[in-house]
């Protein structure tokens, strides 16, 4: 389900403050073990369990400005900072 416009206007990427950009599907490896998305494509194994990643589609919100990335899962936004997140390698 699409992030509503409204929502959009008033999100903010927790770091940098900077406006988020929708992305509706985006490339991700998955760690079921872990259940952990990576949007670093050049993975090959989980950097916290070892274990095997597989590929998923999934939507995304990007920061204009700091470029950084926030997953949505389950139509939830998951806009952690940087010090909260074990996904950023």
């Amino acid at each position: 389900m699409p992030i509503s416009d409204d929502l959009l206007e008033i999100l903010a990427c927790p770091m940098c403050k900077g406006d988020v950009e929708y992305v509706p599907e985006d490339d991700f490896l998955l760690c079921e073990r872990c259940n952990i998305r990576y949007y670093n494509k050049d993975l090959k194994e989980c950097p916290k369990c070892k274990g095997e990643l597989k590929p998923i589609k999934g939507e995304v919100l990007i920061c204009k400005s700091c470029k950084r990335w926030y997953p949505i899962i389950d139509d939830i936004p998951h806009m952690l900072p940087d010090e909260l997140r074990e996904d950023l390698v």
